[in-house]
């Protein structure tokens, strides 16, 4: 594998980072095993309203007495392959914690999560997602790195009536799914965010670039709109190809540098995203790199892209390695005796703060864990805060949970990002 796709592939590890409305039965002929003694009834919302789940005739799929599977699809294979060794440590450590911290969680069961490779392309994930929840009995389903994957098994699990989770990504095409939940805030939720930071940095000429494909729509709107109330001037507004190559970044960056663009938007790959920053620096020409997380907010990016993404600024659901032991200091302990001897890093956060989000949502169904019941009380309006990521809250009419975020700074002398504010959230009166 090229020096390229490495990158690409452990930049897209990160989405698992993650990562409501109307009545869904279960799905007809799983072949998973089933609780005989929970009936996983509907339990009521936080507010005493009815319930909007109704269970189906498989909605303890997945659970036993003994173990709670879970399913997650990300790519391994593919256009935009990831590392299969660091996701199989990560996608473990807090379940292999949990279970030596506090073996009775979860009613004694343990948590198994099982992985398909949805190779980077729609078609595949439903058929992986299917598998998982068919054959795998999976009880829940969690989407990784790609808008399109994740959009496609989320329609699939919304039919079969599973509980979906992933990373804030687009909200076309999900908002109106009973079953799909966002841990963290999408990229058009950031754009407030984003224009205020702009705001603060004393900067008004931005240039707006962003991969043209029709998941990033929604979030490219929202940006363009919250800076126009902000009363910047976006001086260039342009879509480029998700594998621009070095002629189209060049250019890119020609238009920004002509248009003096002082601070740039982007909603792209890190790939891209380090091609127009090569390009910015062979031209002399440094403007301040800033956009909506998660996969450009990674150390890796620096490890690549120093010192040309040293104005990069990112949010991020997720924080760095430098303040993660102040907001949880089991993460690094649990990574040095569950990690097979590699180092702590923000991917592990990213899997870790997800997980922990996971247990605290099961912990919510007081009696039979059954997926209505689960569903029911997560749209409950409740707060799961897990220290890691800002809180998420959930209610039929919001699948779309996030509350804030984290924005990372880039330090190229240390290769690492800075974690520059925790838990940023919009001003008052935004």
């Amino acid at each position: 594998m090229s020096r390229r796709s490495r990158l690409a592939a452990l930049l897209l590890a990160v989405a698992l980072a993650a990562a409501a409305c109307g009545q869904k039965s279960g799905v007809a002929g799983t072949q998973a095993s089933v609780d005989d003694t929970g009936g996983g009834g509907a339990a009521p919302s936080g507010d005493g309203a009815s319930a909007p789940h109704e269970p189906g005739p498989d909605d303890t799929a997945g659970v036993t007495d003994e173990e709670i599977v879970i399913g997650v699809h990300a790519p391994v294979t593919g256009a935009s392959p990831i590392p299969q060794t660091t996701f199989d440590i990560g996608k473990d450590i807090y379940w292999d914690f949990l279970a030596e911290s506090d073996p009775e969680a979860l009613g004694g069961r343990r948590v198994r999560v099982v992985f398909r490779d949805d190779e980077f392309n729609p078609n595949r994930a439903v058929q992986v997602c299917r598998e998982m929840v068919e054959q795998e009995g999976a009880f829940v389903l969690v989407g990784g790195g790609g808008a399109d994957q994740i959009t496609a098994c989320a329609e699939y699990a919304d039919g079969a009536g599973v509980p979906y989770f992933s990373a804030g990504v687009n909200e076309a095409g999900l908002d109106d799914l009973s079953t799909y939940f966002a841990f963290s805030l999408t990229y058009a939720q950031q754009a407030p965010l984003i224009a205020q930071r702009i705001q603060e940095l004393d900067f008004e000429r931005v240039g707006v670039v962003v991969t043209d494909t029709p998941s990033f729509d929604d979030g490219h709107e929202a940006f363009v709109g919250a800076a126009e109330d902000a009363g910047l001037d976006v001086v260039v507004d342009d879509v480029i190809n998700k594998t621009a190559g070095e002629a189209e970044a060049l250019a890119e960056v020609q238009k920004l540098r002509d248009a003096d663009a002082e601070v740039v938007f982007l909603l792209t790959s890190p790939l891209v995203y380090l091609s127009i920053a090569s390009a910015a620096r062979g031209q002399n020409y440094e403007p301040v790199f800033i956009g909506p997380g998660i996969t450009s907010g990674l150390n890796e990016v620096l490890g690549f892209g120093c010192p040309a993404v040293a104005n990069g600024q990112f949010f991020s659901p997720f924080p760095e390695l430098d303040i993660i032991d102040d907001l949880d200091p089991d993460y690094l302990a649990a990574y040095e005796q569950f990690g097979d001897g590699e180092p702590a890093d923000d991917i592990g956060i990213a899997l870790w703060a997800l997980n922990k989000t996971i247990r605290l949502m099961f912990e919510t169904v007081s009696d039979d864990l059954g997926r209505a019941a689960l569903m029911n009380a997560i749209e409950g309006g409740e707060e799961f805060d897990t220290g890691v990521f800002p809180p998420s809250r959930f209610t039929p009419e919001e699948p779309f949970g996030g509350t804030g975020a984290h924005l990372l700074v880039a330090d190229c002398s240390e290769q690492e990002y800075v974690t520059e504010e925790s838990f940023v959230e919009l001003a008052e009166g935004e």
